[in-house]
């Protein structure tokens, strides 16, 4: 698992222990923080998976003389 794979799980597990710990009256920045994760787990998801994919541009090497390119 990668390190961004890893901090999502961590990062929700924590949002949980502060709703059950009670450490805050207003819930909704936890709500808020919620929906920002998923929606950037989201995000790293599909830049990775973009990354995976052999999308590559690929050129012919230029032929130079023997001598000076220029």
């Amino acid at each position: 698992m990668t390190a961004d794979g890893r901090l999502f799980p961590e990062t929700v597990a924590g949002l949980h222990l502060v709703k059950r710990r009670g450490y805050l009256d207003d819930l909704d920045p936890l709500r808020e923080a919620y929906r920002d994760s998923e929606a950037l787990f989201a995000k790293l998801q599909a830049f990775r998976s973009s990354l995976d994919t052999d999308s590559t541009v690929r050129e012919e090497p230029p032929e130079y003389d023997r001598g000076v390119p220029f």
